[in-house]
């Protein structure tokens, strides 16, 4: 069997087992407040990223340098004889164009997936590969299997601070204000790699209500095993969720995640999401 490099970005939430693969590398994207750059998830935390937009301070992000992923390949070289690169949708971050050129630059020999999604979307496909691996297939069909799964993502964000999209430039100043004197909670969704407007609801209890029946609706029509509830500081809503989906389906897997900071970044405090592929997952 060949061995195989997992690289993959910030952007994708890590679990414990993740965390401790050998063969699974996270290159962090940049979290910036004015003048000051940090290192996503290494010099600073989820609670800081809040506690400076609470103070007002504007939020961007920055797909990481290209010679940040050469450096990483150069190391990778050596050890592995293929590298697999997994990340954040390309028309979301320009992350994977660098991780492509670091590759090219460093000769490794690569395979390409752009996910089309981030945070759990991403950790599902990745723990997907990584037991298709220890299954023994190839890495074509590794590949080809990933590649068919990223089409049945479906995912709603419920987005719980309008004032961190206005000032991230995702609202116009009239959309700002006039959702917040009508109480309007927009519904995301990424679709084909961006983030779209699926609905604006008027009021949190409606919100959660079609979110609700929309995730209802797919795991009883499809074979769904593994589901994500993804918030920034909502653990009791997200509890409530899950609770919920399970007298539905009980043997449903339901992971319950912190938002990654790149999304919490941009969609603020408060929002709260579900992400899962309509197919069946293994890993």
């Amino acid at each position: 069997m060949r061995k195989i490099a997992w690289v993959t970005d910030s952007t994708t939430y890590m679990t414990q087992a993740l965390k401790e693969h050998p063969d699974v590398y996270v290159v962090p994207l940049s979290v910036i407040f004015g003048e000051e750059i940090y290192e996503d998830g290494i010099t600073i935390t989820q609670e800081e990223i809040y506690e400076q937009m609470r103070s007002g301070k504007a939020a961007t992000t920055s797909q990481p340098p290209v010679g940040v992923f050469a450096a990483l390949f150069e190391n990778l070289k050596a050890q592995y004889e293929e590298v697999v690169l997994l990340h954040v949708s390309d028309k979301l971050s320009g992350t994977l164009s660098s991780s492509v050129q670091a590759a090219d630059m460093t000769g490794i020999t690569y395979h390409v997936i752009d996910s089309k999604v981030l945070t759990m979307g991403i950790t599902f496909l990745l723990e997907e590969g990584l037991h298709l691996q220890q299954q023994g297939k190839s890495i074509e069909e590794i590949i080809a299997r990933l590649h068919a799964i990223i089409p049945t993502l479906e995912n709603y964000i419920l987005i719980g601070n309008l004032q961190q999209l206005h000032r991230g430039g995702r609202l116009t100043n009239a959309q700002f204000v006039l959702g917040t004197l009508l109480n309007i909670k927009p519904i995301l969704q990424i679709k084909e790699g961006i983030i779209q407007v699926y609905e604006k609801v008027r009021s949190e209890k409606k919100a959660v209500k079609l979110v609700m029946e929309q995730c209802k609706a797919a795991i009883t029509a499809h074979d769904v095993r593994k589901l994500a509830i993804i918030h920034g500081n909502r653990p009791e809503d997200a509890i409530a969720w899950k609770e919920e989906l399970l007298r539905v389906k009980p043997d449903l897997r339901v992971e319950i995640v912190p938002l990654t900071s790149v999304l919490s970044v941009h969609a603020g405090e408060g929002t709260i999401a579900a992400m899962w592929y309509n197919t069946a997952l293994e890993g």
